[in-house]
């Protein structure tokens, strides 16, 4: 049988290119969770599905059960570095069109979601200046990225609100500050910051800490449209990339364009138009930390740097 039962593999392979270097190079893998929604347009069954994908990709993906998602499979693959991801585009888009094919869907599926899981070892390995990273560092620095941009990335996600906030939740609630005539609105850095690496206090986040060998997004409901899967991962791999950065200053933009051709950015802009998201007048900046291993104390850490903005 080519469905296995829920988690029922653990002989992960990692798939990297020839003289990538794994303490620099994070390493991520999906879960794409598709089903039959119309049962008129399938030509396989999801056994039948998981079948035909085997035979095409060998190793490459592992196909399993999951209740949730009714008549369907859940399509997780193994490790991988983002340049073997960039240099085997075709194969990834093979996949999507062969469940498209077949009759199987994904975002208007039963719950459906793609999840993203990242490797921790690249979260406390050397950063782009050969710097020692740290894990617990660089897992608050996404933290705060997916709190301050909650509203952006609901709406990046696609998903309803009911299963957001069913399957993806934010870990803090914002506060409202009046300065004056203005108001500022603050997330609470400290619960975030002191959030441990480990978290054990569920899964449904949008940041899933519970694992102890990756940490995994939640956030994301699923999809076949190659586009908005290419963007989707694109936004992961900015997430994690800009996090293990010190001192650094982002916007949503940033998340969302960085790395993208020109085609892709078309899109990407189309996507975030159509789901009212404004990249063009992007104000909310976010300061991330220091995630460097040093020992000495750094003046620019007394800055509450997660909550300020420019121009405040």
């Amino acid at each position: 049988m080519t469905i296995l039962r829920y988690h029922g593999f653990n002989n992960w392979q990692t798939y990297k290119e020839q003289g990538e270097d794994l303490d620099k190079a994070f390493t991520f893998g999906f879960e794409l969770e598709v089903t039959i929604n119309d049962s008129s347009n399938a030509t396989k069954t999801p056994e039948e599905l998981a079948t035909c994908l085997k035979s095409k990709f060998g190793d490459m993906f592992v196909y399993e059960r999951d209740g949730s998602i009714g008549n369907g499979v859940e399509i997780i693959s193994n490790p991988m570095t983002w340049k073997y991801f960039i240099n085997h585009l075709d194969l990834f888009k093979d996949l999507l069109k062969t469940c498209i094919d077949s009759g199987f869907d994904s975002h208007n599926g039963n719950c459906c979601g793609l999840h993203v899981h990242i490797g921790r070892k690249a979260l406390n390995g050397l950063d782009y200046q050969n710097y020692q990273i740290m894990e617990s560092k660089v897992i608050a620095n996404m933290n705060f990225i997916l709190e301050w941009f909650q509203e952006d990335i609901f709406k990046f996600s696609r998903r309803t609100i009911r299963s957001f906030q069913h399957w993806a939740n934010p870990r803090t609630e914002r506060t409202t500050v009046r300065v004056g005539e203005r108001e500022t609105e603050f997330i609470n850095k400290d619960r975030i910051k002191h959030i441990n690496s480990y978290d054990t206090c569920g899964r449904y986040y949008m940041l899933n800490l519970s694992n102890s060998k990756t940490v995994e997004f939640r956030f994301l409901r699923g999809t076949l449209k190659w586009e908005t899967f290419f963007i989707s991962m694109n936004f992961i791999k900015n997430i994690v990339v800009q996090s293990r950065i010190s001192n650094n200053a982002i916007t949503f933009e940033n998340l969302v364009m960085n790395d993208l051709d020109n085609e892709m950015k078309d899109y990407a802009k189309s996507y975030c138009e159509l789901r009212s998201i404004d990249l063009e007048h992007d104000e909310k900046i976010i300061f991330l930390e220091d995630v460097k291993r040093t020992h000495y104390h750094q003046i620019i850490n007394e800055i509450d740097l997660a909550n300020d903005i420019l121009g405040a």
